[in-house]
């Protein structure tokens, strides 16, 4: 976690394909990032050459992973009643949490920070591991907002998967099922992010808050994600 290490590039890669589960699990994500914020995990030699120093963090922050992932299956804390099924929806967080920042992290799992400050930590969490949905956020609902449009459809996101597909051929690989299943959790956490309303397809503007503004200014890109004229 320590740098937000595990952001998605698709430049000439395949995009990850795997966001089946859950919708936006800012909840779950509350939880996980509060294990973390408990386990300070090894300290890493700030004296040690770059690489080494690489290295180091890299050990580290997958040697945190492995304790939380056991602590959280092992203590369901998500009150999930199978094994297997606690164990995809653990994964799967741990695997956004991978994309924020040391700080994004502490602020997530923080008590006194409102319900949508961690709503945005965590669709910026889905946009930044998952670069399908990154780009779909900046080039679709994003976009459409600032052109002035007032809804977002499933229409304008199947016509954004097939424009993808002339360079990813992985989509054309994907079965209709796990197809629609990917839009549709794509939908769901747009939803429970409030950036859109499932009854009316209307866009919903974000209005991101001061403590959170402040914190995606290190990493400005996190701004594009959103339906707001900021940035």
């Amino acid at each position: 976690m320590a740098g937000s290490y595990d952001t998605e590039d698709s430049q000439n890669e395949r995009y990850r394909l795997s966001f089946t589960v859950g919708g936006l699990l800012a909840e779950q994500g509350r939880i996980i990032a509060a294990l973390f914020s408990g386990d300070r995990g090894e300290h890493v030699n700030p004296d040690s050459d770059p690489v080494n120093r690489t290295t180091e963090v890299e050990h580290e922050i997958g040697e945190r992973i492995t304790r939380i992932r056991k602590q959280a299956i092992e203590e369901n804390v998500f009150s999930i009643r199978t094994r297997s099924a606690n164990s995809r929806v653990v994964s799967e967080v741990l695997k956004r949490l991978s994309a924020l920042t040391e700080t994004e992290i502490h602020y997530l799992a923080d008590d006194d920070t409102p319900a949508s400050d961690r709503q945005a930590l965590m669709w910026v969490a889905m946009c930044r591991y998952y670069a399908l949905v990154g780009e779909f956020a900046n080039e679709v609902l994003r976009e459409r907002y600032l052109m002035g449009f007032s809804t977002l459809t499933k229409d304008d996101y199947d016509r954004f998967i097939q424009a993808k597909s002339m360079w990813h051929p992985e989509l054309e690989e994907l079965s209709a099922l796990t197809a629609g299943k990917l839009r549709s959790n794509v939908f769901k956490a747009m939803s429970e992010a409030e950036l859109w309303e499932k009854e009316s397809d209307t866009l919903l503007p974000s209005l991101l808050s001061k403590s959170v503004t402040a914190i995606f200014d290190n990493r400005p890109e996190s701004f594009r994600f959103f339906p707001t004229r900021e940035r």
